[in-house]
């Protein structure tokens, strides 16, 4: 962007961040062994590799990535006493609890226990209840994980076990099996689809503001990130709404071509494509989108774009710059779209401004 003004790249960053997409954080929590790390790993990967964790405190790690921020908590270590462990289980989360500032805080719990295991301990029924009354706005779910080596009857106990002495109900209770159970002939189909339940629950609990980068984290469900991205066009197309009434009204005045010596680099249309840009960031990187939006706005006159477009006149008025103020949001909308969805598909992008296609978008769009 060394192409822009001090001013007009603190416009785009402004701009940008207003739409783009927040990243939503995990609490893992369980005792030692019942698989946390592969709900972990079933859950999160593949096109949102999780990093190698980093310790944050001593009895958690951090795993993050552009898309989500998961925090594994320990199991209790030996000849510790539940009490200690449930004081600094609060402490590590009123760390991470603001009003002020939501993406600080935890957004879900998993609390995890192994079926296999048959039992939910006093120490486990202590540190639920004692969740219940931290976390914000209550919003832990019940994981029993290892589902595909337990029986049915070991399901159901622990689950009547967490109902009456958690005060939860079988909505909040998801058996599910880990990556290894979901690929074996031998897993009922009811243990394969908990995780499923397991991921949209957890996106009905998140505010609309991380649905998104929860849904492109998640590895389950590899056509509900298709058809979130095709979903962002309806933002889109109301950004360019908004945009094109906008210049329309703006660009009140005709104005001979011959007398242009004005860019595409108003205000008006670096903001649109920087909230446009903020849209589909939760698709692409925004390390990909900057270099295109230099491109786009690359100093190209006004006056030469409107020698391409036949359909208008030697006059530039508002239905002039409107009409060429959608084709610019309409082409970008189409490679930051094909693009995210490249990527959902292990396919890498390259995202280019080409001024041909624009035109054709200019051209076709009357």
């Amino acid at each position: 962007m060394s192409e822009f003004t001090n001013e007009e790249k603190k416009l785009f960053e402004e701009e940008f961040n207003k739409y783009r997409f927040l990243r939503p954080t995990v609490l893992v929590c369980g005792g030692t062994g019942v698989g946390k790390s592969s709900l972990i790993n079933t859950m999160i990967g593949v096109n949102a590799p999780i990093k190698d964790g980093t310790p944050c405190t001593q009895k958690f790690e951090m795993y993050e990535n552009d898309l989500i921020r998961i925090f594994d908590s320990r199991g209790m270590e030996k000849g510790e006493t539940v009490t200690d462990f449930v004081d600094k289980l609060n402490e590590f989360i009123s760390g991470h609890s603001s009003k002020n500032d939501w993406d600080v805080n935890i957004h879900i719990v998993w609390y995890a226990i192994g079926a296999t295991d048959a039992r939910v301990t006093d120490g486990d029924i202590e540190i639920i209840n004692r969740l219940k009354e931290i976390v914000v706005n209550k919003n832990i779910i019940f994981v029993l994980t290892k589902c595909d080596s337990a029986r049915q009857n070991q399901i159901e106990a622990l689950s009547e076990i967490l109902k009456n002495k958690c005060d939860t109900t079988d909505s909040s209770i998801h058996a599910v099996c880990d990556q290894e159970g979901i690929d074996s002939n031998r897993t009922p189909e009811e243990i394969k689809k908990g995780v499923n339940d397991l991921l949209n629950h957890s996106i009905q609990l998140l505010f609309d503001t991380y649905v998104e980068a929860m849904i492109m984290a998640q590895k389950i469900d590899i056509e509900k990130k298709i058809e979130m991205i095709k979903q962002l066009k309806i933002k889109a197309k109301k950004i360019i709404t908004e945009t094109v009434a906008l210049t329309a009204a703006t660009s009140f005045v005709p104005i001979p071509v011959v007398n242009v010596n004005a860019t595409l680099t108003t205000s008006i249309q670096i903001g649109m494509i920087a909230r446009l840009a903020g849209v589909y960031s939760v698709g692409i990187q925004k390390e990909q989108i900057l270099p295109f939006i230099a491109a786009a706005l690359e100093k190209q006159s006004t006056a030469t774009l409107i020698k391409l477009i036949p359909i208008i006149g030697p006059i530039i008025n508002s239905n002039a710059i409107s009409e060429i103020t959608k084709g610019i949001g309409m082409y970008c909308v189409s490679v930051f779209e094909n693009a995210a969805i490249a990527k959902i598909n292990g396919k890498n992008m390259d995202i280019k401004f080409d001024i041909t296609s624009l035109i054709n978008f200019i051209n076709n769009d009357k």
